[in-house]
């Protein structure tokens, strides 16, 4: 049995999941601690020239670091070069459309609705989801704040400072990731082409549309709810709506769960720093020390796995979103509260949409990734073909070895995701524990195919047996 498959998995319900568990996310690392230390000084250095040069939006412009670092210089740069095509491409769309909807929410609010769903559409089927994401969510909360500017002038200058604040946190997080993370080593993996800029049932799989639809319907009834009874304040519901929408209901709520619990701790941080260390803060010296222990906390969290990385960003988010409510000290609690209730709000209504409107259940997923590693365990144990010369066959199968690796990864967090869709039925739940057990069975297979294939090539007998479990295993799957 091989060392992944004799570990059962753990359930990742964040915060409730077992002291291991937590021990396993955030235990130290090397490359851990380094990349913790970039998004402290990004920050750190973020708040001084923001407070120095009055740079409006500076809990945003602190947020940067967190949300741009990746685990290296490649991933950072990438996003932070489709995070700033995205948000000019979004501010500018959103400039252009007040011309014509500024004091006509009759117009507006369709407009947002719109845009959300179309950026969230092309989310889905562009290969590049993540820049239309960033376009359809920058446009839709830039058109939400148009009722809170009193004049045209304002709003304008508002924008393009919230571009500035973000861009230049962006810019410097990029610029510290590429001077102290270090290279990965050995050569870098050669990235195939894609042949289309959509995804293969881009225009096909209905449940794009579905989910688009579903994104749209929760964050514009809560916009519209929270602008109904005139609480503006806990506008975090509609961001909540958006951010945590996954390809899953089990996605989803995870992504919810880790939300809600770093914007707990966040709040937590901020209200021990508001009442207890505010009233004494004279200089930015003692702000800078505060600001690093925060940045360290939420760091070291966010440089995780993605189990639980996202809650490092909503530790760092609720922090820097609580705290800074100017250039100068402020004991306001107006902030930490409307926050909390604002997340809390949105991860109701975006539960209850995804649970009971079109649900993509996980399940079906996870067997959806059990048949694709199943069918690369197949072509990898036939490796290598008599048409084929030998080193060919070694390429062919060092590249399935890592696309099978990253199949089973998949089916063993899709797992893991299961445990955040809860049914009545016992009947899913024996498919569930069956799927696991086809799992491990499969892993062990996987082990015994790669000493086989980057071995002794000759052993045709063991290779016939493998091809027969892997069909057998195909075949419980159906």
């Amino acid at each position: 049995m091989s060392a992944i498959s004799a570990t059962a998995p753990e359930p990742a319900f964040f915060p409730f999941a077992s002291l291991a568990w937590f021990k396993r996310e955030l235990a130290p690392t090397p490359a851990r601690a380094r990349r913790t230390a970039i998004m402290v000084a990004a920050a750190v250095l973020c708040v001084i020239i923001s407070m120095t040069l009055q740079v409006p939006e500076l809990s945003v412009t602190a947020y940067m670091p967190f949300f741009m670092s990746k685990e290296s210089k490649f991933l950072t740069t990438l996003t932070g070069v489709i995070g700033l095509i995205g948000l000019t491409i979004g501010i500018g769309a959103s400039l252009l459309l007040y011309k014509f909807t500024y004091g006509h929410p009759e117009l507006r609010i369709p407009g947002m609705a719109i845009a959300l769903f179309l950026g969230m559409y092309v989310s889905r089927i562009f290969v590049l989801g993540p820049l239309g994401f960033l376009i359809g969510f920058v446009f839709a909360v830039s058109q939400s704040v148009g009722e809170a500017v009193p004049s045209p002038e304002l709003l304008v200058r508002g924008l393009l400072w919230l571009w500035v604040a973000i861009a230049y946190g962006a810019g410097l997080t990029v610029v510290l990731n590429l001077l102290f993370l270090p290279d990965a080593p050995g050569p870098p993996a050669h990235l195939p082409k894609p042949k289309s800029f959509f995804v293969s049932d881009a225009f096909t799989n209905p449940a794009h549309v579905h989910f688009a639809l579903k994104v749209t319907f929760a964050a514009m009834f809560c916009y519209i709810f929270y602008m109904a009874i005139d609480w503006s304040g806990i506008h975090t519901a509609l961001i909540t709506c958006t951010f945590i929408a996954l390809e899953s209901t089990g996605a989803t709520l995870h992504k919810g769960a880790l939300r809600i619990g770093g914007c707990v701790i966040g709040g937590a941080l901020a209200l021990v720093t508001i009442v207890f260390l505010m009233p004494h803060m004279d200089t930015i010296a003692s702000l800078v020390v505060v600001v690093a222990c925060a940045s360290a906390i939420a760091g070291w969290v966010a440089a995780g796995s993605e189990l639980i990385s996202y809650g490092g960003l909503q530790i760092a988010f609720a922090f820097f979103y609580s705290v800074f409510q100017g250039y100068a000290p402020d004991t306001d609690l107006d902030n930490v509260r409307n926050r909390v209730v604002g997340i809390l709000f949105g991860l109701i209504v975006t539960g209850v949409v995804f649970r009971y409107i079109w649900p993509e259940r996980t399940i079906d997923r996870l067997r959806a990734a059990l048949r694709q590693a199943l069918r690369q365990l197949a072509r990898l144990v036939e490796i290598p073909r008599p048409e084929t010369s030998i080193e060919a066959a070694k390429a062919d199968a060092h590249r399935l070895i890592g696309e099978t690796s990253k199949s089973f990864d998949q089916a063993r967090r899709y797992i893991e995701l299961t445990q955040f869709e809860s049914e009545e039925s016992s009947a899913t739940d024996q498919v569930s524990r069956k799927l696991e057990n086809i799992l491990v069975r499969a892993e062990e297979i996987f082990a015994s195919a790669k000493s086989l294939v980057l071995g002794d090539e000759r052993q045709d007998q063991t290779r016939t047996a493998l091809l027969s479990e892997i069909t057998a295993e195909v075949q419980r799957l159906n």
